[in-house]
């Protein structure tokens, strides 16, 4: 696995070797990176669709409710 390094105060440092046997840094750090990227991903994927959905046009409105009650009608 690639090593990341990161700097903190002397403090932090200090505190993170405190609670060394109650938390697992590593981890917590590698999971805290992960759902960050997860967040920019969703983020720049509803950017892409929010672009796309700039070049549909509009439906009038009850469009939905007609073609939901169409397809209540049909027994779907």
């Amino acid at each position: 696995m690639p090593v990341v390094s990161v700097k903190v105060e002397e403090s932090i440092k200090q505190q993170m070797a405190k609670y060394r046997e109650q938390i697992d840094w590593p981890d917590e750090i590698r999971r805290f990176i992960g759902g960050r990227l997860q967040e920019a991903q969703r983020q720049t994927s509803l950017a892409e669709v929010e672009t796309m959905l700039k070049g549909v046009a509009p439906v009038p409105k009850g469009t939905a409710a007609r073609l939901v009650r169409e397809d209540r009608d049909r027994g779907h």
